[in-house]
């Protein structure tokens, strides 16, 4: 009920997954993304440094039912590894599906500063947040164990 809490919260499909909250019985689930074995995987992590859910999964709140929206193979995932600053956002934006990234029509203000492109905000959020370097988000061991 994490993201449906917020997304879809009263829509007649999602009776089952509001039922199986409320009574505990688990749902059978079948997986839109499936990684291998050998990956780690961690949402917490994405959402703490800035990365919205629309940026892996897509538009989610337009979704009736679930689709892949991305490959979600390691090339796909270094491309953002590799240039984070590309992709990062305000932690009170990650979960917003409407979030449109700084532009000088539409400036993102944030601590007392307008941004108004999407490099410098995210060149900053990679501070704020204490990313680690590109050389240590893109060793093998990060998502290989």
């Amino acid at each position: 009920m994490n993201c449906h809490a917020q997304i879809w919260s009263n829509a007649d499909y999602l009776k089952p997954v509001r039922e199986s909250y409320r009574t505990g019985e688990p749902i059978h689930w079948s997986r839109v993304n499936e990684l291998p074995d050998y990956v780690y995987f961690d949402h917490s992590i994405h959402i703490h440094k800035g990365v919205g859910c629309n940026d892996c999964h897509g538009p989610v709140d337009r979704m009736p039912m679930m689709y892949a929206a991305a490959a979600l193979q390691m090339e796909w995932c270094l491309n953002c590894h590799r240039a984070p600053e590309k992709f990062l956002r305000p932690r009170d934006q990650v979960f917003n599906m409407r979030y449109s990234r700084p532009s000088q029509r539409f400036p993102v203000d944030l601590d007392g500063r307008a941004f108004t492109d999407q490099l410098s905000l995210g060149n900053y959020l990679k501070q704020k947040y204490y990313l680690r370097s590109v050389q240590d988000i893109t060793s093998c061991s990060t998502c290989h164990r």
